[in-house]
């Protein structure tokens, strides 16, 4: 039988169990046909095979982002008005160069743009360069006092002029905090202590002010979400664990789907309680669907659930609170769990993820199953023996969020905790055995964050934003930190038998890289180029 593809003179990283490296590599379909080395796969070679000439570049099995919002990243980046200050960028000083004055220039060259009415949303991550100089409520109204304006400081917390706020029928006495809950679960609405006037802050309050649907043209988001899945393909993602933010885009990919425009493989997560709720937990158990429903390229992933809220808000970091009852959240858990529905929980305070470890444990004891792979989203961003050994003994995947927690947070994580405590302690996960997956959590608040060589980098080398040093010790080398994108993604996916590495039988999933990874500068490692991206044979991506 005689291969469709073949690759030789290459540096092949299988990441399999006994970290082969091997010079060729064969592929017939959708799958791996063969590796070994050049005469092996060459062998396979017939009159219609098609030829890759690697010439001694690296290539490795294609990265999994296991937890990622395409769709936010889309509209945030594709539609939204930037605001970002500086430009997207890793900048060296912390705080050095935010100023209000230039995301109202933002908000007033977007309302000369726009009609009378239409909603502007700024786009950009505030929170740690501003220093409480954000602009108020009062002068985004003097600069668009026609439209709405909204300014994300992050996914959780807001900014609001008057005219948003009115479209969102917030003002003195409305919504009651009652009435906030049934639609936002612990969202807060900041008021004026003499006044009680709405400030325009909002905290978790997104989905008060779009309940349950998108704010954008189907059109352009369905254009955004397949621009962005490609950007995400040529940073050398070949699939992704999608957190939807609305039923529209659920409809996109499934559109992308049938018309064979995905770049990648796509497992669909959406939210059951919290911020950008998309479908009640009732009405997806009545559907019956189970975690892996559908095909290679698109299936039913998780559902997921908030514990808590980010932990920043417009000033920095900040206060945490619950947006469930543990009562709640155990009726919710045990009813995915017994659907074989796997849980994701966002939980990023030790409160939270205390309530997300009962919860499971409660479900476990009531309805024993082995392999759920039940996970606890942004887990370990402290160290905490205690909760690692009890997800251990339940077998619960903690995720961390490398780029948000140690370069975003990082700064201001050291500042404020002992110099001895450890934060997302990568090198004690592994020790302990457990595989923690590659994620970047982008939205567009920090687009570069889509390319998971950043994530990478900040695994390896434990630098802030600001060039400080975090908790060196926990760093891991880069094969290492290759490994949480590729084998350990590929297990937080049930997916380990068709994706993670190379090997006869699995997905033709692999990326050919411009740089050696194991060989350049650590700081070299955020800047690494995909040559080209091969999704089930199919090349998806190249520059030459």
């Amino acid at each position: 039988m005689e291969a469709d593809l073949i690759f030789v003179n290459g540096k092949i990283f299988t990441m399999d169990a006994q970290n082969l490296t091997v010079q060729g590599l064969a592929v017939s379909g959708d799958r791996i046909m063969a590796i070994g080395s050049n005469s092996d796969v060459e062998s396979l070679s017939g009159k219609n095979t098609r030829k890759i000439d690697l010439k001694g570049r690296v290539t490795l099995p294609g990265f999994i982002d296991t937890h990622v919002h395409v769709d936010c990243a889309a509209v945030n980046t594709k539609l939204a008005t930037s605001c970002h200050i500086p430009p997207v960028e890793y900048v060296e000083v912390l705080g050095s160069t935010g100023s209000k004055d230039a995301i109202l220039n933002f908000v007033d060259q977007s309302a000369r743009e726009k009609d009378a009415g239409e909603w502007i949303i700024g786009q950009g991550r505030f929170s740690l360069e501003f220093e409480g100089n954000s602009p108020s409520k009062e002068e985004l109204d003097r600069v668009a006092p026609d439209h709405p304006v909204m300014i994300r400081y992050s996914a959780h917390s807001q900014l609001l002029n008057s005219k948003a706020l009115e479209l969102a029928a917030i003002s003195k006495n409305h919504p009651t905090q009652e009435e906030l809950d049934k639609v936002a679960p612990a969202a807060k609405i900041r008021r004026d202590s003499a006044s009680g006037e709405p400030t325009g802050v909002v905290n978790e309050c997104i989905d008060w002010i779009f309940p349950k649907s998108s704010p954008w043209k189907y059109e352009d988001l369905r254009r955004a979400i397949r621009q962005t899945c490609e950007e995400a393909s040529r940073f050398g993602v070949t699939g992704i664990h999608e957190f939807v933010s609305w039923p529209e885009s659920t409809r996109v990919y499934q559109e992308l789907y049938r018309n064979g425009e995905l770049p990648l493989r796509v497992q669909l997560c959406p939210c059951v309680w919290g911020m950008m709720q998309t479908v009640e937990m009732d009405a997806l158990l009545n559907l019956g669907w189970q975690t892996g429903f559908g095909d290679d390229w698109l299936k039913f992933g998780s559902a997921k659930i908030f514990v808590d809220g980010e932990g920043c808000d417009e000033h920095g970091i900040g206060e945490e609170w619950p947006r469930i009852e543990q009562e709640r959240l155990d009726t919710l858990v045990a009813s995915a769990h017994r659907a074989g529905i796997r849980v994701i929980m966002h939980a990023t305070s030790r409160d939270g993820q205390e309530m997300a470890i009962r919860a499971i444990e409660a479900a476990l004891s009531d309805f024993p199953r082995e392999d759920h792979r039940h996970r606890i989203e942004h887990f370990a961003g402290d160290y905490w023996p205690e909760g690692l050994a009890r997800l251990k003994k339940s077998g619960i995947i903690p995720i961390p969020t490398p780029y948000s927690s140690l370069g975003w947070y990082g700064d201001a994580w050291l500042d404020s905790n002992p110099s001895d405590e450890k934060v997302v302690p990568y090198r004690t996960l592994l020790d302990e055995g457990f595989m923690p997956p590659g994620n970047s959590d982008c939205m567009g608040t920090e687009p570069e964050a889509l390319n998971p060589w950043w994530s990478i980098w900040c695994v390896v080398a434990r630098k802030t934003r600001a060039g400080r040093l975090i908790c060196p010790e926990e760093g891991l080398d880069v094969l290492e930190a290759i490994r949480l994108y590729t084998n350990y993604s590929a297990y937080a996916g049930f997916e380990e038998a068709s994706k993670g590495s190379l090997e006869p039988g699995k997905l033709a999933d692999l990326i050919v890289l411009a740089q050696d990874p194991f060989e350049i500068p650590v700081d070299a490692l955020k800047d690494v180029q995909v040559d080209k991206t091969v999704v089930g044979g199919r090349l998806v991506h190249s520059t030459r």
